[in-house]
């Protein structure tokens, strides 16, 4: 262990090696040495089994009946044992103080044996043996030339990847293999009793061989301490997340509309943004990104130039990029003239630039550093090659342009075999190529986002919790004096609870007035009829109280509650939900009856300041109506929501027993804002 600097170390930087398992071909143990030797691992090797076998083929493996027989420090343990033998192997392993274990052995939790599982890693924790599995597909380290995997062995490169599923790993390095992309770590840490994202993630944030992290889970050990390791890493270098399963099937049980609008892939999906990590809905994505951002310059802004040689695949990546939110904007006609300087008068000279297919070298690299130099932030040429065109030719126009700005842009040459020799004169000078114009703009897109991003400040959490002291269920009247105790803001308001004199309700609150009734049994006011509004006079105020009465006779009538009506204005929904993974969620959205139809809605994770709050506002799609101009209408004060949704997001933190919170409709005025409904669970 001399020379080791992290507890992890051990794992990626081995001196010494023990390799437990039956090592007869075709089992695991063979596939492992195999791995090992053949990759060029310079440390000592050695083979545990029974038998103190050797593996064929590999005399220069040791084998060994026990790890106590090798007399010598072992930095790591690769099990393939049976199941029932892994826990006496790390009861060896303790014995002699190895500090690490990759058990690739399967039949514990995955297999519905979660006790063997526990009784594993109990016995590690005794002897402070960190281990990665069980049911892995192993780890390596190329910079160490380590690749104890059963997976084929990865090509060298800078980026690493750590996959919750070994069928993902093994895929993932075939197809990147394939592409030449290569991988400084992998790692497979399948049922992650032990070490999983959190610590393999803060140890290759400060990895020197690493420049970008890749990350496939299908769940998460600890939702808040993996967001701010991923806020750490992606404050240091790109960390791509795939995350399988975006089912709603979470959203059934939902008891309000932030419950039901707050699912947890959409959550999952903000604490990525809120962290500033890149999502990735895929391999093919996850790998085009990996490539893109070793073989691309970063990219300042989200306008992209597209210049091809046929109009459909431009085409094509237009309408791509504008879905990706990245500004295809039309060329000025300055540059326009430009291009007719130079260009045959049948040439497209908007944007997507069409050259025809008469389209040279020269003119591909003219015309690219004309847009790139008129304030586009990044470029993709295309090229539709035909049998009889030059693509060699075409690719050293692309790759002058290249190197002549340091902006991205990426080259397309599709049409099969005729482009091969571009292909590789493209790889030969350094170009970024991409087997469509779509895949080019997605990685533009993402490149964009990265580099766009405000590093997000971490919002101190509120120190202290304190009880709820609300009777279940919690009724409007009682929901809404604990809000206002809290500083949250409503209309002038009443709660009555029979017919009196309506004359003081009247000067407390003044017409015209809504009226709601109030019952344990009633859910969705709305739904059941039962909210009066535009009252106007004390005669119609009687008659509906006295109508709600009987309407609601039978569902534990316990009065009505009594809003002074505010007039039209922009209706959003704010809201708190709980998540399983990271705890309290703020939602902000489109509000009214059209909240759920919608779905126009913003979530952060709890805690957010005032400027994460006014950045959630400007996400939704009515904040055309928010910030004026939309039609005429006024300008209202986001200041005033940003504060509600912070203070909303600090009383989620401060009472843990709120489970949902919908404040519903909540109205934006020219100056502050209204609560009209709400809604509380705990």
């Amino acid at each position: 262990m001399a020379g080791k600097s992290h507890p992890l170390d051990c794992l990626f930087k081995p001196e010494a090696v023990a390799v437990v398992g039956s090592v007869k071909k075709g089992k695991i143990a063979h596939q492992i040495i195999t791995q090992v030797v053949e990759g060029g691992y310079q440390g000592s090797l050695y083979a545990v089994n029974p038998k103190a076998e050797k593996p064929d083929g590999f005399p220069q493996v040791s084998g060994f009946s026990s790890i106590h027989e090798i007399g010598g420090p072992i930095d790591l343990s690769v099990i393939c044992t049976p199941s029932h033998v892994v826990r006496q192997v790390i009861e060896e392993c303790g014995g002699v103080k190895v500090p690490a274990a990759v058990v690739i052995t399967s039949g514990f939790s995955e297999a519905g044996n979660g006790e063997g599982e526990r009784e594993v890693l109990e016995c590690a924790r005794r002897y402070g043996i960190r281990i990665i599995g069980p049911n892995c597909a192993g780890i390596m380290n190329t910079g160490h030339s380590f690749f104890p995997s059963i997976e084929i062995r990865a090509l060298a490169g800078r980026t690493a990847f750590i996959t919750q599923s070994g069928a993902v790993g093994g895929a993932v390095l075939a197809m990147a293999k394939l592409r030449g992309i290569g991988f400084s770590k992998f790692v497979s840490f399948g049922n992650r009793s032990d070490v999983g994202e959190n610590e393999l993630l803060d140890y290759l944030r400060n990895d020197t061989d690493t420049d970008v992290i890749a990350l496939y889970v299908e769940s998460l050990q600890n939702g808040r301490m993996f967001m701010e390791t991923a806020r750490k890493v992606a404050d240091t270098k790109p960390l791509l997340i795939i995350k399988a399963g975006r089912s709603g099937s979470g959203q059934r049980a939902a008891g309000s509309h932030t419950g039901s609008m707050a699912g947890s892939d959409k959550v999952f999906d903000s604490m990525v943004r809120q962290a500033g990590a890149i999502r990735v809905e895929g391999i093919e994505e996850m790998l085009d990104l990996c490539y893109g951002i070793h073989r691309l310059p970063p990219m300042g802004g989200n306008r992209i130039a597209i210049v091809t040689n046929s109009g459909g695949p431009g085409i094509l990546t237009a309408d791509r990029a504008e879905e990706l939110r990245l500004d295809v904007k039309e060329t000025y006609q300055s540059v326009q003239d430009k291009l007719r300087a130079f260009l045959p008068s049948h040439c497209a000279f908007t944007n997507p630039v069409d050259l025809t297919v008469e389209g040279s070298g020269e003119n591909y690299q003219k015309t690219l550093e004309i847009l790139l130099e008129a304030g586009y932030d990044g470029a993709i040429a295309i090229n539709v090659a035909t049998p009889f065109l030059d693509s060699v030719s075409l690719a050293g126009g692309i790759a002058g342009a290249v190197h002549s700005t340091e902006k991205p842009v990426a080259a397309v040459f599709m049409a099969g075999e005729i482009v091969e020799d571009g292909k590789e004169a493209l790889e030969a000078k350094g170009v970024a190529h991409f087997p469509t114009g779509e895949r080019a703009a997605y990685v533009f897109s993402k490149l964009s986002a990265y580099h766009g991003r405000e590093k997000q400040r971490r919002t101190e959490v509120p120190g202290e919790t304190r009880e709820l002291s609300l009777r279940r269920p919690v009724l409007e009247p009682d929901g809404v004096r604990f809000l206002e105790g809290e500083g949250f803001c409503f209309p002038e308001h009443r709660f009555v609870q029979s017919p009196g004199d309506w004359e003081t309700v009247v000067s407390g609150i003044g017409f015209p007035m809504v009226m709601k009734v109030v019952s344990p049994e009633i859910l969705h006011k709305s739904d059941e009829g039962g909210v009066v509004l535009n009252i106007r006079d004390k005669d119609r105020l009687n008659s509906a109280f006295e109508e709600m009465r009987r309407k609601f006779s039978h569902c534990d009538f316990r009065g009505v509650m009594l809003y002074r009506q505010v007039g039209p204005s922009l209706e959003i929904i704010a809201g708190i939900k709980r998540d399983p993974d990271f705890g309290p969620v703020i939602l902000a959205g489109a509000g009214g009856i059209y909240t759920e139809l919608l779905e126009d809605v913003a979530l952060r994770i709890a805690p957010i300041d005032k400027n994460q709050a006014l950045v959630m506002l400007s996400e939704l799609k009515i904040s055309k109506r928010l910030y004026g101009g939309f039609r005429g209408g006024p300008v209202l004060d986001s200041e005033a929501l940003a504060e509600m949704l912070s203070s909303l997001s600090r009383l989620a933190v401060t009472y843990p027993a709120i489970k949902e919170l919908d404040l519903n409709p909540v109205f934006s005025l020219t100056k502050g804002y209204l609560i009209g409904d709400m809604r509380l669970l705990q």
